[in-house]
């Protein structure tokens, strides 16, 4: 970590507003599209960040320098993110999908609206899996964390983090399947 940063997490810790809010706002964006790809709906996000802001204020104090900063930022948000989605049953998730994925075209305008209508099965299906496998599943293609990653994030042994990935994915698939998304 560089001295400019780490002095900057000092001043956090001695309560230096400015500091904290200089912290936040160079983080601000990568915490937004984490609480965002589990919500994907700006107001929700945007509650959300605040909580994580205020456990961030709260935990600073606790912050060890000579770790790196992301993970700790990132686990804080997701641990968050799970507890106030359990607080407010969140329903709606995605993973991000270009119209590329699932379409030739994406000019045609059919082809605009039936990517829509599908984007809109895959967000349903995601949201109908279980938490575990969901919140697994997101970690690891929406925010591309690896599974030692994902297994300190979660406090999960390795195994388990890489058996959810492995559920969600099955499951998902079957689920497109079943809805005329995914060939055989």
């Amino acid at each position: 970590m560089d001295a400019v940063l780490i002095s900057l997490i000092r001043r956090c810790k001695n309560n230096d507003e400015e500091a904290f809010n200089k912290l936040l706002s160079q983080y601000e964006g990568y915490l937004y599209r984490i609480c965002y790809s589990f919500t994907y709906n700006k107001e929700e996000s945007l509650d959300m960040m605040q909580e994580v802001y205020i456990k961030l204020f709260r935990a600073i104090n606790s912050f060890d320098e000579t770790r790196p900063l992301l993970p700790w930022l990132k686990k804080i948000a997701v641990n968050t993110i799970i507890n106030y989605r359990k607080k407010r049953r969140i329903p709606e998730i995605s993973l991000d999908f270009s119209p590329e994925d699932f379409l030739a075209s994406k000019e045609d305008t059919e082809d605009i609206v039936l990517f829509g209508d599908t984007r809109d099965v895959v967000d349903r299906l995601i949201a109908e899996l279980p938490e575990q496998y969901r919140m697994a599943l997101i970690l690891r293609y929406h925010e591309e964390m690896s599974y030692e990653h994902i297994a300190d994030t979660l406090v999960q042994p390795l195994g388990t983090v890489k058996n959810s990935v492995f559920r969600a994915r099955n499951l998902l698939r079957k689920r497109m399947q079943s809805c005329g998304l995914l060939e055989v």
